[in-house]
């Protein structure tokens, strides 16, 4: 069974709304969503942080491909390739990472020559790709309520009902299951010390929630009630409560910290309820294997290959935590395409994989950058 980690966007519930005012999103077909590029297009490719990283994940990626039929096709625009190319490619591109000893000049000769680049058409169909952030958020909880732990994460309900096609038939609405509709029947999986974190944990779809002990355990998405997700930073900019320029999810929290009495508003704002299930891993991407941080994005399914070699081009955040955002730098990387999303769609949007911890949320919270993103594959002779 498919595992998704990004349930929704981390800036759904910021930024998503805005998309909707434009109209329905059309869907873009796959023969469109990339474009081939010639040698001399070719970006010159650069890597901001550790290839072991990297190695680690192509690894992991290996498994995904490796559990698929040799002759599983994947579409690449107008060409296809097998599992077991796409399984070779990588192999080859991690000689070619340890061959190159971190001379750029070195791996960019051998990119031209050796691997085809294929560009995503992006939203403008000139290659623009927004891209937004997801992390691993880390909650303190109990496996008993008591003293502070006073928020339950639900396990899936047995009486929640898949309709034709997979889709559940709607359920108690966030409102009710918070005030109480499943008490007394034995689905509280956890609890947890803060509610805003709890509602954020619910838009990532996947955590980990730290007992006073200092053990841990790690939970992941379930299911959900079958309600429509309305972003939760909508309410507060139509009301001029945060300016657009200034939302996101750090902002949201922040409000919702000086204005407790705005939180059951905010909050029931969004009738959407996430369930959760324990998980032996803290991130797991719709391809069945654990994430690596910062080398993993979440695309469109529909259009773009899962298990994808993609080199990712965009900016990152620099920040002072009591000033918010103080400046961007570059952010050049190699990735893998392991992860998808409901917010996630089409040719110009990617979700970029900050890892775990504080400083993976703020990154994750602040990203709201355009970039470009490549799609790579080893040439045939």
């Amino acid at each position: 069974m498919m595992r998704i980690l990004l349930r929704y966007a981390v800036l759904t519930a910021v930024v998503l709304f805005v998309a909707g005012c434009t109209g329905a999103i059309k869907p873009t077909p796959i023969s469109q969503a990339m474009f081939k590029l010639s040698t001399g297009q070719y970006p010159e490719f650069s890597d901001d942080t550790s290839i072991e990283s990297l190695k680690d994940a192509i690894k992991r990626n290996l498994k995904y491909l490796d559990a698929l039929k040799a002759d599983y096709v994947f579409r690449y625009g107008d060409d296809t390739y097998t599992a077991r190319e796409i399984r070779d490619s990588l192999v080859y591109f991690m000689s070619v990472l340890d061959a190159s000893g971190g001379d750029s000049h070195m791996l960019n000769k051998t990119m031209r020559e050796e691997f085809t680049v294929y560009e995503a058409a992006g939203s403008d169909g000139l290659g623009k790709v927004y891209y937004t952030g997801y992390y691993v958020p880390v909650l303190y909880g109990s496996r008993t309520k008591g003293g502070r732990y006073l928020y339950p994460l639900y396990a899936l309900p047995k009486d929640l009902v898949k309709a034709d096609g997979g889709r559940v038939t709607p359920y108690y609405t966030h409102e009710e299951i918070y005030k109480g509709a499943l008490v007394g029947r034995g689905l509280e999986l956890l609890w947890v010390d803060n509610r805003v974190d709890l509602f954020f944990l619910q838009v990532q779809g996947s955590g980990t929630i730290r007992f006073e002990d200092g053990s841990e355990v790690n939970v992941t998405y379930a299911g959900s009630n079958g309600r429509p997700y309305r972003p939760a930073g909508k309410i507060l900019v139509d009301e001029n409560k945060i300016p657009l320029p200034q939302m996101s999810l750090v902002a949201i929290k922040k409000y919702l910290a000086e204005h407790p009495e705005d939180v059951d508003r905010v909050l029931f704002s969004n009738p959407s309820y996430v369930f959760f299930r324990e998980s032996r891993e803290s991130a797991i991407g719709s391809t069945g294997v654990p994430l690596v941080d910062g080398r993993a994005i979440a695309t469109d399914k529909k259009i773009f290959p899962q298990g994808a070699l993609v080199y990712v081009s965009t900016k990152k955040s620099e920040f002072a935590e009591e000033e918010g955002v103080t400046g961007q730098s570059a952010l050049t990387r190699f990735a893998l395409n392991q992860d998808t999303g409901g917010a996630i769609i089409g040719p110009g949007r990617a979700d970029f994989f900050w890892g775990r911890g504080r400083t993976a949320e703020l990154q994750a919270g602040y990203m709201k950058y355009n970039g470009t993103l490549y799609f790579i594959v080893k040439k045939r002779k």
